[in-house]
C-alpha cells in the first residue's frame, strides 16, 4: 500500500485539532501492512480531541557510521527529537491528547511535575505557550545537581523563557514519588485557576499512551513506504507510556517488531509491571480485545547508576554518536538508550542481518547542564 502523510494543521477555535491522524492511506497494498487494521486504529484514535502540537511524521534515517560499531546489524533512527515543540522529544505526541482534553474541558492552566532538567516539563511549557494556556511546573529533587549551572541552563532555562511558573520542592525523593501534587493543585485553585493535571512524563493517565499508539501507526506506514521491516526497536523507558503505547499499537496492528526498553535508572521491575498495565489499559480505552502479555515486555538497565547520574560508558556512547553522526543525546535518557544498545550488541543479542530502529526521544537541551561531565572545551590558538 502506498501511503501519503499530511500535516493539515486543522484546528477549531479552541486550538483543538479536528483530525487525529496525520496520515492518509490510498488503496495500494503490500504485505508489510494491514490496511484494515491501520484504518480501524486511526478511526478509534480520531474520537479524541487533540491539540495541534507536533510536526508529523518525524523522519527515519539510517545511522550508517554509528551502526558500524554494532558489527553487522543495520541501524536506523526515528527522529522524535524533531517532534515540533521547542527542543523536541517524545512528550509532544502524548501532550497532543492530554492538552486536547484540557482545552475541551475549559482549563486555563496545565500543571505537571518533573526533575529540574526534565524534558517533559519543558515540553509542557512549550505546549502551554503554543495553545494560550498558563503553565505551572513543580520540580522535584529526584537527582542531585550535576554542576554549578544545573539550575540555570538547558530545559529549565527554556521553560523560564516560555513563561512557565517554576516551583521547586527540595525534598529528596525517589523518581517514583511525584511529590506534593495534591497540595500544589489546591494552591493553584485557590489562586483562581482551573488547572489540568498532567502526571510526570504524561504517562499514568488514561490518554497518556495514545500518542505512541499513533506513532506505531506512523512506523507501520513508514516501514511500508521504505520497505524496511524492523526486527528490533530500542528506546529509553522512564515513566513508561512510550513503550506501553508502542506495544499496544503494535499488538493492534499485528506488528512483530520486538521492543526493548532501556531504563532511565537501575530499576526495571516496577517499569515492566507498569508498562504492561498501561498498554492493556490503553487497549481497553480504545475498545480493542487484543492484549499485551508479560513476555512482550522487555526492559533492561544499561548500568547500575540511579536516575540522572551518567557513568563513563554513557558519556562515551554520547560522544560516539556525536562524532559519527553529528547527533546529540543527553546523559539522562538517550545516553542510556545508546549505552543499552551497545551493551546488547556486545552480548550478541542481535542477529548479523537484523534491522534495528533506535528511537531518539529528545533531550539534547539537558546536555548543557551536564557540560562538566564531558571535560573542558579546548580552544587552540591560531598563530598568525
Amino acid at each position: 500500500m502506498h501511503t501519503k502523510y499530511r500535516d493539515d494543521g486543522s484546528q477549531t477555535a479552541s486550538n483543538i485539532q479536528s483530525e487525529t491522524p496525520q496520515i492518509q492511506l490510498t488503496a495500494e497494498k503490500t504485505d508489510m501492512i494491514d490496511e484494515n487494521a491501520v484504518a480501524d486504529l486511526l478511526a478509534r484514535l480520531k474520537k479524541y480531541p487533540r491539540a495541534a502540537l507536533a510536526i508529523l511524521p518525524t523522519p527515519i534515517q539510517p545511522l550508517n557510521n554509528f551502526g558500524k560499531s554494532l558489527g553487522g546489524p543495520e541501524l536506523w533512527m526515528k527522529r522524535d527529537d524533531l517532534s515540533g515543540l521547542e527542543g523536541g522529544g517524545n512528550k509532544t505526541r502524548k501532550l497532543e491528547f492530554l492538552v486536547g482534553e484540557a482545552l475541551s474541558m475549559g482549563a486555563d492552566m496545565i500543571v505537571t511535575v518533573g526533575a529540574i532538567q526534565s524534558n517533559h516539563t519543558r515540553q509542557v511549557a512549550a505546549a502551554a505557550a503554543k495553545t494560550g494556556l498558563k503553565c505551572a511546573l513543580l520540580h522535584c529533587a529526584w537527582t542531585k545537581d550535576a554542576g554549578p549551572n544545573y539550575r540555570k541552563v538547558g530545559n529549565i532555562l527554556l521553560s523560564h523563557l516560555m513563561g512557565a511558573d517554576l516551583y521547586i520542592d527540595e525534598t529528596e525523593r525517589p523518581i517514583e514519588d511525584q511529590g506534593p501534587l495534591e497540595e500544589f493543585m489546591t494552591h493553584l485553585k485557590e489562586q483562581g485557576h482551573t488547572p489540568y493535571l498532567i502526571p510526570g512524563g504524561a504517562s499514568e493517565h488514561r490518554l497518556g499512551s495514545l500518542g505512541y499508539v499513533n506513532c506505531a501507526v506512523e512506523l507501520a506506514v513508514q516501514a511500508s513506504e521504505t520497505g524496511v521491516e524492523f526486527d528490533y526497536l530500542v528506546h529509553c523507558t522512564g515513566s513508561s507510556s512510550t513503550q506501553a503505547g508502542l506495544l499496544a499499537g503494535f499488538a493492534a496492528l499485528g506488528i512483530k517488531t520486538h521492543i526493548i526498553g532501556v531504563s532511565d535508572d537501575n530499576e526495571v521491575k516496577i517499569k515492566k509491571t507498569r508498562i504492561q498495565q498501561l498498554a492493556n489499559e490503553t487497549l481497553r480505552e480504545l475498545g480493542l480485545e487484543v492484549r499485551v502479555v508479560e513476555q512482550d515486555v522487555e526492559i533492561i538497565s544499561s548500568n547500575a547508576n540511579v536516575y540522572g547520574v551518567p557513568d563513563e560508558e554513557i558519556i562515551n556512547g554520547i560522544q560516539l554518536l556525536a562524532r559519527t553522526e553529528g547527533l546529540i543525546a543527553d546523559p539522562v535518557y538517550e545516553g542510556r538508550a545508546i549505552c543499552g544498545l551497545l551493551n546488547l550488541s556486545g552480548e550478541d543479542r542481535f542477529e548479523l542481518n537484523a534491522k534495528i530502529l533506535l528511537m531518539h526521544l529528545g533531550g539534547s537541551p539537558a546536555i548543557h547542564a551536564y557540560a562538566q561531565q564531558f571535560g573542558s572545551v579546548q580552544l587552540q590558538p591560531l598563530n598568525a
